[in-house]
């Protein structure tokens, strides 16, 4: 049996396309499926240290101007994570 090349070639690029499309992951498509997926959370949550904080500051801040987030939740945040800010800084002062 003789293999044709031109085939096999055609075969092998095909299933290597199919092979790269099934393994891409396709975004959520709105706003509601991204909220689905990042959940509710991370607003209001406490780091234990200081880049803790900034780290969920920062991704909360990004999902809010996202509006993934409604408004009173980034609201909520902001007061959380303003206490939260008092507490680290009276700590670094204490030691």
């Amino acid at each position: 049996m003789r293999l044709n090349w031109t085939r096999f070639a055609l075969i092998l690029a095909i299933s290597n396309v199919l092979m790269a499309g099934s393994c891409m992951t396709s975004g959520p498509v709105n706003v509601d499926g991204l909220h689905r997926v990042v959940g509710d959370s991370l607003p209001g949550a406490q780091g234990k240290t200081r880049d803790d904080q900034v780290k969920i500051d920062r991704t909360v801040a990004r999902l809010c101007s996202a509006q993934i987030y409604t408004r009173a939740k980034c609201d909520a945040h902001t007061v959380a994570s303003a206490a939260r800010w008092g507490e680290i800084s009276q700590d670094k002062r204490g030691q």
